[in-house]
């Protein structure tokens, strides 16, 4: 099996340092650095989802083994970053994926519109990163190093406040479970009704999990998060002899 994994906004890598050893040998990580971040971190950002998308899915197809199946897990960005990479494949040709885990995002149909975020102050970022949680408060007021990320941050901020509208002939619903992961202090995922909306995107089962903590409950308790994933992943295994065959439709909270 390969687990393609996205990182957050402003995130990188280094988000999914620690699951190659938890989830074993029979699973390999390929976790995607967006253009700008990480290893990328020379290369321009991406403020445009075209663009991010047909760079992704470009190095995307050039690391798959095509012999093998694969599923995509991405948190919060990265969660909306993998369903549209997901399309974008299945558009080029491509087998879809076993499995799609979206963490720490209401569904892409319900996101809200702002498109204020490339223009941001730095005050304005800190109160949105001092919202979401994660960051702490000493690199918060280190006012030099979130003046170097604000680039990073206002253009993958831009992106998920500009995400394309859901829907349209080259949309439909995918055939692959999903699952959502959440905490239940999240403020990005408090809403509900929202966050259930997953269940349109599948003609899949589509399957919920809520875990203790903020918007960045799998880096405070990873152990739990994982266990779902690598039984998400099992089941992957069992079922991908059915290639093109939808799971049996159905939703159901858990946590």
């Amino acid at each position: 099996m390969q687990l393609v994994c996205l990182a957050h906004a402003g995130g990188t890598s280094v988000l999914y340092r620690d699951w190659q050893r938890a989830l074993g040998d029979a699973t390999q990580i390929l976790a995607l650095e967006l253009p700008g971040h990480g290893a990328r971190r020379a290369q321009p950002v991406c403020t445009n989802w075209p663009e991010l998308i047909d760079a992704l899915c470009s190095d995307l197809l050039g690391r798959l083994d095509p012999a093998r199946p694969f599923a995509l897990f991405g948190h919060s960005m990265g969660a909306l970053v993998a369903f549209r990479l997901i399309h974008a494949l299945r558009a080029r040709g491509a087998e879809e994926p076993v499995w799609f885990g979206a963490s720490g995002s209401v569904a892409p149909q319900c996101r809200v519109r702002e498109t204020h975020w490339l223009h941001c102050s730095h005050s304005g970022m800190v109160d949105k990163l001092r919202l979401l949680g994660g960051t702490p408060e000493a690199l918060l007021a280190d006012h030099g190093l979130i003046d170097y990320l604000l680039p990073v941050l206002r253009a993958d901020f831009h992106l998920c406040g500009t995400y394309p509208d859901h829907g349209g002939d080259d949309e439909a619903p995918l055939n692959c479970p999903v699952t959502v992961f959440t905490g239940r202090d999240d403020p990005a995922t408090a809403r509900e009704s929202d966050v259930i909306r997953w269940r349109d995107v599948t003609r899949g089962a589509c399957d919920f999990r809520r875990f203790e903590g903020g918007h960045f409950y799998l880096s405070a308790a990873p152990a739990a998060l994982l266990a779902q994933v690598a039984v998400a992943l099992e089941r992957g295994r069992v079922s991908c002899g059915r290639a093109g065959a939808p799971d049996s439709g159905g939703t159901a909270w858990v946590g």
